[in-house]
């Protein structure tokens, strides 16, 4: 009976530790392809992007934002408050560095978004 119930409680120990160690976490997306706000590390990796610009610089242009906070109905009522950097252009294409202290990155008619390829280390300060 003793060694039915060590086996069982192994068992169970096993199930356990499948399930916690069979939940992985999403992949960051590298590629923003839609107008949005995206947060930094859980939708969105860290780095410098580049966007394809606004489709049409006549009629408008392309907008984006870095922000710490994601604003909520009860937060200050001033979304510029929340703005860490931004800009609006109608020149391509657009680069913008989005730090891994950002919380999250907002777009509008900006077109797509790719995160560039990191420079190589040269191993040297200058």
């Amino acid at each position: 009976m003793r060694a039915g119930a060590l086996v069982a409680a192994g068992a169970f120990a096993s199930a356990l530790t499948m399930t916690a160690s069979g939940i992985a976490a999403a992949e960051l997306a590298t590629d923003i392809t839609v107008d949005g706000t995206y947060l930094v590390n859980v939708d969105i990796e860290p780095g410098t992007y580049i966007g394809d610009g606004t489709p049409d610089p006549a009629t408008g242009g392309c907008f984006w934002r870095r922000l710490w906070k994601v604003q909520t109905p009860t937060d200050y009522p001033d979304p510029n408050y929340y703005i860490i950097a931004s800009d609006f252009v109608r020149t391509k294409p657009v680069t913008v560095e989005i730090k891994a202290t950002d919380v999250a990155f907002s777009t509008q008619n900006c077109g797509a978004w790719h995160l560039a390829p990191a420079r190589p280390n040269t191993g040297s300060f200058g």
